[in-house]
């Protein structure tokens, strides 16, 4: 028996989305690797764990796994970013043939997905790079799905990708195609760093209600719980909320959590390409380097700054409220300019409304302010300069500050909340501070300036007094 779709690595993603194909008709060939002592037997007790998954087909062998599939074949990979993958694309070679497709599936960097694509169409062999969001139980129950690459290796397997995908408020599929090359897998990238940011904004309020105002969990959660509810119906609050919540025989279960964040690439590679672009990606770099000093040497962990401990903040959740909606739109404008921009330079044509429809359902990212964003981005405009939003964000402003200013003399600190307060203050001040820094450039290094008024470009110089 010949089986439609093969699946290459069976951790926890590789297992939810092959139950996840299984549960939608498709027959399928599960492979993973043999490692003695380590990794034995795994897809069949895979198969004999996941009544979904009884009829799939075991391998350990990749040739015997390859001859299992329909041609042409269509084998999706989820495997650990990097060199795992181009090891198992040298492996397969050999037993594919001209109009196969491999699919990786995992958090690549784009730029190695568009070197595999090009070593692999000099073979004749389609290739696509295809980010997956939602984590496990997205995987399981339908994720959305960003498909890079060639239009040709999307329209080979669109069938079984929509079947899998999450679908949308509006009933469409959360799964398209997003652009060429690596397209796909930089859209996920950059969808994790607004994951991180929006993560990180939780936290810090979260910080705010619990240590300053002297809330408890179960009072926090309500009151996420009721912004949820009337205005951003966002996942990651709505999961926030849940963790808050839980108890069992020993307590909350957050308080049994140390406080050291992990992280992937990702974020790196999101600020890293943001640099090399020359465009301010403050908000993730804020939660990237949170998690970084969340991991702080010993030396660090018995100092503490004077604490205001016995008054608590003077603040208002309606100010929070506003808080979370001013930072919230400052990270997705942050990130939507940098694909605007990479997009352009690369030529993938991405549709930014297109990924706010990806978004909407099935990821970590959804909630209704990618809906309200959406009809901001036909132009390709960020809603800086749309005066609904300009007014929106001008009002909730000074909530910002407010808080910023009642925190400065505790502990907390607001990593996030500030940078999304500074990047606005930057972007909409009539005039910076940045002629100084021009003016000391072209004092120790006649770097040069440009004029007011003057010709864009005509750089002129001074002979200061040295």
């Amino acid at each position: 028996m010949k089986t439609a779709i093969g699946i290459i690595g069976l951790g926890v993603m590789g297992t939810s989305i092959s139950r996840n194909l299984a549960r939608n008709g498709f027959s399928l060939s599960l492979y993973n690797r043999f490692v003695k002592g380590v990794e034995e037997d795994v897809a069949q007790k895979k198969i004999n764990q996941y009544e979904e998954l009884e009829s799939a087909l075991p391998f350990e062998d990749l040739k015997l796994f390859a001859d299992s599939l329909t041609s042409p074949k269509k084998i999706l990979l989820n495997l650990t970013a990097g060199a795992a993958v181009d090891h198992i694309i040298d492996q397969l070679l050999p037993f594919l043939t001209p109009g196969d497709l491999i699919i990786d599936g995992g958090n690549s960097h784009f730029t190695d997905t568009e070197n595999r694509l090009n070593r692999l169409q000099s073979k004749q062999i389609f290739f696509m790079g295809l980010g997956i969001s939602g984590g496990e139980a997205g995987a399981l129950h339908g994720p959305s799905l960003m498909a890079g690459g060639s239009e040709d290796a999307y329209a080979l397997s669109e069938n079984f990708l929509k079947e899998m995908a999450a679908t949308t408020a509006e009933g469409e599929k959360a799964c398209d195609y997003v652009g060429s090359g690596g397209a796909g897998h930089f859209v996920k990238m950059v969808h994790n760093a607004i994951e991180y940011a929006e993560m990180q904004i939780i936290a810090e309020l979260f910080e705010v209600m619990h240590k300053g105002m002297r809330m408890g969990y179960t009072e926090i959660a309500a009151v996420f719980e009721q912004w949820n509810k009337n205005e951003f119906d966002a996942y990651l609050l709505d999961i926030t909320i849940k963790i808050l919540k839980t108890k069992d025989e020993k307590g909350y279960v957050l308080d049994r959590i140390l406080d050291k964040a992990s992280y992937n690439q990702t974020g790196s590679w999101t600020l890293i390409a943001g640099i090399k672009d020359f465009h301010s990606c403050s908000m993730v770099a804020a939660a990237l380097f949170s998690r970084f000093n969340s991991n702080r040497s010993k030396a660090f962990k018995g100092l503490s700054i004077t604490q205001q401990e016995d008054v608590p903040l003077k603040l208002e959740v309606d100010q929070l409220r506003a808080v979370f909606r001013f930072t919230r739109t400052v990270n997705h404008y942050q990130h939507f300019r940098l694909v605007e921009e990479m997009s352009e330079k690369a030529g993938w044509n991405i549709d930014l409304q297109k990924l706010c429809s990806l978004w909407s359902a099935g990821c970590i990212i959804k909630s209704k302010l990618l809906v309200q964003l959406s009809p901001f981005l036909e132009n390709r405009l960020g809603p800086f300069f749309d005066p609904q939003y300009l007014n929106q964000l001008n009002s909730d402003r000074s909530s910002v500050a407010t808080l910023i200013t009642e925190t400065a003399n505790t502990e907390i600190p607001l990593p996030c909340i500030s940078a999304a307060h500074t990047y606005y203050k930057q972007m909409t001040q009539r005039k910076s501070s940045a002629n100084i820094i021009q003016a000391q450039r072209d004092f120790f290094g006649a770097h040069g300036f440009q004029i007011i008024g003057g010709n864009p470009g005509d750089l002129h110089h001074y002979p200061w007094e040295r």
